[in-house]
């Protein structure tokens, strides 16, 4: 397996977004949980990211609504047609 380095920033929350070139590598796609592990190598800590084996019972419920209602006018619209009020 080959070494690739790259520099992440946090965030004030202490939030880091995956660069493309490593969610490519690993596989990672979005709103895919993830599995970390925390690695003693060569006197450094060393973060591993990997897909999530089995994704959990909420997450793999929620995906199954992502996108429901495109096509179905704007949020303003639908939630007009929601709450029954102009």
């Amino acid at each position: 397996m080959q070494t690739i380095v790259l520099l992440m920033m946090t965030t004030s929350k202490c939030q880091v977004t995956l660069p493309r070139r490593l969610r490519e590598v690993v596989g990672i796609t979005p709103r895919q949980e993830v599995e970390t592990f925390i690695l003693e190598h060569g006197g450094r800590t060393v973060i591993a990211i990997a897909p999530a084996a089995n994704q959990s019972k909420g997450a793999s419920m929620a995906a199954r609504w992502v996108g429901c209602l495109k096509g179905r006018g704007t949020t303003d619209e639908i939630l007009r047609g929601i709450r029954g009020h102009e």
